[in-house]
């Protein structure tokens, strides 16, 4: 506490009371009151020199016009931000908000602001490496648990389609950690946001809209969907088509293993070819036992 106190005397707020809220993996989270006023902020450790880029996010956002939480003053490990519970202005989100549709419309708008002035993202990394995600190595062991499934020519014919049309398509900022508890909504009902942009990345639109369907009901993701209007058929084919391909190649490959054998991932890789400007391959009709991917 004696670092965070100095952090906090750096920008004028040394002598207020500190009520710790939650640290963990050296990541302190914390309410400070000052007289009447009260603040929330983050401290980030020598353990946790990645996380202070959430500081330069908040920054990044404010510049181009995205709503964000108020950040009240920073250093380079620390932020103070206003305090949800007593700004006047929001409430917390809540579980019950992920079946809400007036919610969902709320905070539609917000990941459309988003997207929209987030073209270009500068300074941001992908999320993903995707040389790492679809390496060649993690393929080869993929195909042995299932060595005849035509699906692995035909990935192999089209991998480098995917890899480039990836890197094409990711041109904005994308949020990437949905969830009701980071989560501000206006009291009034005038507006929602979302906060913790420690997960934020280069991306494109629809894998945070994916993900955001994965947790509303269906009546709020149909509500999320009109507010947030139109959106690229051709990232949601490619979408439809990277989630399950690189879970497949995860630890946890066993949840998408259906869709391997039941032909759905072959189907969507031809969906996908049908909405991208690369030019389609043809599928291959079988692996007859002994396909493996190109070493190069």
């Amino acid at each position: 506490m004696i670092l965070l106190r100095n952090e906090l005397n750096k920008i004028g707020f040394g002598n207020c009371e500190i009520q710790l809220i939650r640290e963990k993996f050296g990541i302190f989270v914390f309410r400070i009151i000052a007289g009447s006023e009260s603040y929330v902020g983050k401290y980030f450790s020598d353990e946790q020199p990645h996380g202070r880029k959430e500081i330069r996010h908040y920054e990044l956002l404010q510049s181009i016009g995205v709503p964000t939480l108020r950040m009240v003053a920073h250093t380079e490990c620390l932020m103070l931000l206003e305090d949800i519970e007593a700004s006047g202005r929001y409430r917390l989100g809540a579980e019950e908000d992920i079946s809400n549709c007036a919610t969902a419309r709320l905070i539609a708008k917000w990941f459309r602001q988003l997207h929209e002035r987030g073209r270009g993202a500068p300074k941001l990394d992908c999320l993903h490496n995707i040389e790492d995600a679809l390496s060649m190595k993690k393929i080869r062991r993929a195909i042995q648990k299932s060595k005849d499934n035509p699906f692995w020519a035909t990935l192999n014919n089209n991998l480098e389609g995917i890899k480039s049309t990836y890197a094409r398509l990711c041109n904005t900022i994308t949020y990437n950690d949905f969830w009701w508890d980071n989560m501000a909504v206006a009291i009034d009902g005038s507006s929602a946001l979302m906060f913790d942009y420690n997960c934020l990345t280069r991306g494109y639109a629809y894998s945070d809209i994916r993900h955001i369907l994965s947790v509303l009901s269906k009546e709020a993701g149909d509500a999320f969907l009109d507010a947030y209007g139109a959106y690229s058929e051709e990232e949601k084919a490619f979408e439809d088509l990277f989630f399950p391909l690189t879970g497949l190649l995860s630890p946890w490959a066993e949840k998408f293993e259906d869709m391997l054998h039941s032909g759905e991932l072959i189907k969507r890789l031809n969906i996908f070819h049908s909405n991208t400007r690369s030019a389609p391959i043809p599928q291959a009709s079988s692996c007859g036992g002994s396909c493996q991917p190109r070493a190069d």
